[in-house]
């Protein structure tokens, strides 16, 4: 019988992680909580909700970052 060994980090790292709580958005970004939540209830980051849960797709919060870069056409 053969076995199969994953190897599978109890702690995965940041870059691995596809969902992000607003406490680690937070730190990559160095703003207050607070902060993003606004963000989220404005619709300018957009959230995943998962029961009570709320989370950040790691694309997502790429997105918001390269919109914050880019100049209004105003």
């Amino acid at each position: 019988m053969e076995t199969i060994n994953a190897t599978v980090s109890p702690n995965p790292s940041s870059t691995d992680t596809l969902l992000l709580t607003l406490d680690e958005v937070a730190r990559h970004l160095r703003c207050a909580r607070r902060s993003i939540e606004r963000q989220v209830a404005s619709h300018r980051l957009h959230a995943v909700h998962l029961g009570r849960s709320v989370r950040v797709e790691r694309r997502e919060l790429e997105r918001f970052i390269a919109q914050m870069r880019e100049p209004d056409d105003a």
